[in-house]
């Protein structure tokens, strides 16, 4: 019979005995740290959970029941490679784990089974840090046959070890993350800015302004002054251009170039250029007037004006032919697009109208990757999680993939407290299988099987 003198059921020898097992445990125990898992997908129809991860972490003290060594554990040679079976039983307190971690894990959101656990669930990794190895739960024996004064006072966790299946693991403890920064399906890619290149394309004229060359700068401009070119003799096409000012040793404004804008066409002799201050102040500029009479560059079309300029491009024409003058332009940006490109020279002898190259766009994106962040291609919709980003290289690693991203398309931070914009120049895909040896076993089964000989008992 029972003890009549002990009140089964009684709250205080509960908690005393509660007492006396957190207090074993914490005397004969080590120190674990609990990671739950959180789930973050799954299939509507089977209830299937395809993605999951893990960035909250807990310390908890723990006993060792069995471990390798001391239980029937053993290594499995399989198919895929060796499989460790090694297994642990750790036994923790009931009332710290509701009374600490329990309050924590209320409401994490998540598909999971339970979104308020009260008791640690299969699926959660364990850190072992003696051995530096993590333990998956498999099982909880959560209500022990035997309660002692009605009620149980631990939880025994059966726990093997981890296999990873490309979780996402994000704890912020360099011990735990490292392992599985590079492992599983990962992808390199190799980011630039996300601007695209301007282009624009020209036409030859003959007859039009070659360049406008300044002998004497003049001073007292307060502000770029008006450049008015005399109409060309019979039919053409008046030039235009600009004028460019800097701040001179006097304190105030001299003219640093002229710029054509359009060479016009159909000049025959020097025409007359006449540079008038807007404001009446300014002065004292002595400039001479070059013509192209056969193969200038005419109206320059911008047909993209690109976008991300942070600094104005370089413009570059195709060389003119011997004897020629290659062509000299300057970009001019707005909103960091490229909105028109002026002519400091025409050049002349060109029999081809030359190409245009315009500087690229954008070669440093907005923004940086930090480890754990969601990333999405705006095209694919491909996402994934940042493992390591190299700012100097432009590399940025990945892992997770729901699909594969495309060259060219831009790649975004998702809910990261501050967005990275980049455009994907190159992607290099982890494919290699450190399983897939078939051919590499083929060629060593070879040399020890001999398939040319026959059977000396057989027919001929």
């Amino acid at each position: 019979m029972l003890n009549p003198f002990f009140v089964h059921g009684n709250k205080g020898e509960q908690n005393l005995v509660q007492s006396l097992v957190d207090e074993h445990i914490q005397m004969h125990g080590i120190e674990f740290t609990y990671m739950p898992r959180h789930y973050v997908n799954k299939k509507t129809v089977l209830r299937e959970v395809t993605s999951s991860d893990f960035t909250k972490t807990f310390p908890i003290e723990g006993y060792i029941e069995n471990y390798e060594g001391f239980g029937d554990n053993h290594n499995l040679l399989t198919k895929f490679g060796v499989r460790s079976t090694a297994e642990m039983s750790i036994v923790i307190s009931k009332a710290r784990f509701q009374e600490y971690i329990v309050p924590l894990l209320q409401d994490q959101g998540g598909v999971g089974l339970s979104k308020d656990p009260v008791r640690p669930l299969e699926g959660d990794l364990i850190y072992f840090p003696l051995a530096d190895i993590l333990f998956e739960v498999k099982y909880v024996e959560h209500e022990a046959n035997f309660y002692q004064l009605e009620e149980n006072y631990s939880y025994t966790l059966k726990c093997e070890v981890f296999e990873y299946e490309d979780e996402k693991i994000d704890t912020g403890i360099k011990e735990i993350d490292d392992d599985f920064a590079t492992i599983g399906y990962n992808a390199t890619l190799t980011l630039v800015g996300v601007g695209t290149t301007a282009t624009a394309e020209t036409s030859l004229v003959n007859g039009g302004i070659h360049q406008i060359r300044i002998f004497n700068e003049g001073t007292g401009y307060t502000g770029d002054p008006t450049i008015l070119i005399s109409k060309p003799n019979g039919t053409g096409r008046r030039a235009t251009a600009v004028a460019i000012t800097t701040d001179n040793p006097q304190g105030s404004r001299s003219l640093q170039e002229i710029r054509i804008t359009d060479p016009g066409f159909g000049y025959t002799s020097l025409p007359s250029v006449t540079v008038s201050p807007t404001d009446g102040k300014g002065g004292g500029v002595s400039i001479g007037v070059g013509i192209a009479t056969t193969g200038a560059v005419g109206i320059i079309t911008i047909t993209s004006g690109g976008t991300d300029y942070n600094i104005q491009p370089t413009i570059t024409f195709s060389a003119a032919p011997s004897g020629g003058v290659t062509a000299i332009g300057t970009a001019i940006i707005s909103n960091r697009s490229l909105t028109a490109i002026q002519v400091t020279n025409a050049g002349y002898g060109y029999t081809l109208a030359p190409s245009i190259t315009v500087g690229a766009a954008g070669t440093i994106g907005i923004g940086t990757f930090y480890y754990g962040d969601t990333i999405k291609g705006t095209d694919t919709e491909t996402t994934a999680y940042a493992t390591s980003w190299d700012v100097s290289t432009g590399k940025l690693t990945a892992k997770n993939l729901t699909g594969k991203f495309a060259i060219n398309e831009v790649l975004t931070t998702v809910g990261a407290a501050i967005t990275a914009s980049y455009r994907i120049n190159s992607v290099n895909y982890d494919d290699d299988d450190a399983f897939e040896d078939n051919q590499e076993i083929q060629i060593e089964s070879d040399g020890i099987l001999d398939f040319t000989e026959q059977n000396p008992f057989g027919e001929a």
